[in-house]
């Protein structure tokens, strides 16, 4: 779809058409739905030839972060049944798998998609995703598939779906097809009654539900998993500062400097930019004592080892939750007003915060002087319910019977 864009550019250009800014907007404007319109036509056309089914799981990927330890685990299983199609920024964790043996294709390319990706999704009976895919929209599943939504976290504190306030000014043809995703979904992996119910809304659908807890948190409950890790960079009290990614226009009221100087001396600071968010990013190259995580060291590894998760609307809390049950959580909701206005957040969430919020970088500061203990039991039972450590195994006996039948 982004090839099909880029072609619609150059041929402005190349021809050398004379238009405003304003027009020229317009007329990308006009070209987007019409660029994927061409694009999933030949998925409509070509999903539609009847295929003989195989054993393999054919798995959709866009989020290595959060899919490597479960594609690690269906992988230990299945070996070679494991089909992965992924998006570009996986790129790397498909040549890791690749190597170990697995089939591997590029979604983004756009010969690998009409003629490998489609047949391999056509004659499967099991398609697992970790996000919204385009693709899927014209995708034409036989009754027997089963399309199941792992997702790629296990809560939600921003909208998302139909229920993002920015889809209101989306045009009718970009909501149907939002919609159409929606639709080839048969099934949902959630960790609680809440986040299916926010499943459900957000997809304006309702589907078989999973209550199997989220797989990546299956790490937190084993007794080896803190045991086995040791990370030497950490010298302090650990406050981790990952804010989520912004769909719109970011308030500039945000200075990195300026919260830098909220944390107090006695404590360390670790930086986690959203990996699509360069604003941060960009910034922290002026402050090089900041540490990142280092290269190899995973979200998932240094959460138990985190005192203070500081976040906004991102998905950690409901990870870091489980992963230190007796940390503390400080939501840095600095530009409240616009983002609510502008994405939303869920209004489950806000009925059941747990945590301290701070709407400056003074309410920052004295977030960290507060007694204030994050109640992160009562948070678990709202947000975890169904989590027990065998959320995989749960996935796995559930795709084995799928393949009895």
């Amino acid at each position: 779809m982004t090839v099909l864009l880029q072609i619609f550019s150059f041929f402005l250009i190349s021809v050398r058409i004379r238009v405003s800014v304003k027009e020229a907007i317009t007329i990308i404007n006009y070209i987007k739905p019409l660029a994927k319109t061409i694009y999933l036509l030949p998925i409509k056309w070509l999903s539609r030839v009847k295929r003989k089914k195989n054993k393999h799981i054919v798995f959709l990927l866009s989020f290595p972060s959060s899919s490597e330890y479960i594609l690690d685990k269906l992988i230990e299983k299945y070996r070679g049944r494991v089909i992965i199609c992924y998006t570009k920024n996986c790129a790397e964790l498909a040549q890791r798998f690749s190597i170990q043996g697995n089939r591997t294709l590029s979604i983004d390319s756009l010969y690998d998609l009409y003629t490998k990706v489609i047949p391999v999704l056509g004659s499967s009976k099991m398609v697992l995703c970790d996000n919204y895919f385009p693709l899927l929209a014209e995708f034409n599943f036989d009754k027997e598939v089963s399309v199941v939504q792992l997702w790629h976290a296990n809560g939600a504190i921003k909208k998302f779906g139909l229920e993002a306030n920015y889809v209101s000014s989306k045009s009718n043809i970009d909501k149907k097809r939002y919609q159409a995703v929606y639709n080839r979904f048969t099934h949902l992996v959630v960790s609680s009654p809440m986040m299916a119910k926010i499943f459900c809304k957000s997809y304006a659908k309702n589907y078989g539900i999973l209550p199997f807890g989220y797989p990546l948190t299956d790490q937190y409950f084993s007794h080896q998993f803190k045991n086995e890790l040791k990370f030497d960079f950490i010298k302090k009290p650990l406050v981790l500062y990952a804010p989520t990614y912004r769909e719109t226009e970011r308030d500039q009221s945000f200075s990195l400097e300026e919260f830098i100087k909220q944390i107090p001396s006695n404590l360390q600071l670790i930086i986690h930019p959203h990996p699509h968010d360069n604003f941060i990013r960009d910034q922290l190259a002026d402050f090089p004592e900041i540490i990142q995580l280092p290269k190899g060291v995973s979200l998932t590894s240094i959460l138990p080892y985190v005192d203070y998760l500081v976040t906004d609307y991102s998905s950690i809390p409901f990870e870091y939750s489980l992963a230190n049950p007796n940390g503390q959580i400080i939501y840095f909701w600095y530009d409240y007003k616009i983002y609510s206005t502008k994405v939303g957040i869920q209004e489950l969430f806000e009925k059941y915060v747990t945590g301290t919020i701070a709407y400056s970088h003074s309410d920052l500061k004295n977030s960290f002087l507060k007694e204030n203990k994050s109640d992160l039991k009562e948070f678990n039972s709202i947000w975890n319910t169904f989590a027990d450590g065998r959320a995989m195994k749960q996935l796995i006996d559930w795709i084995d019977k799928q393949y009895e039948n």
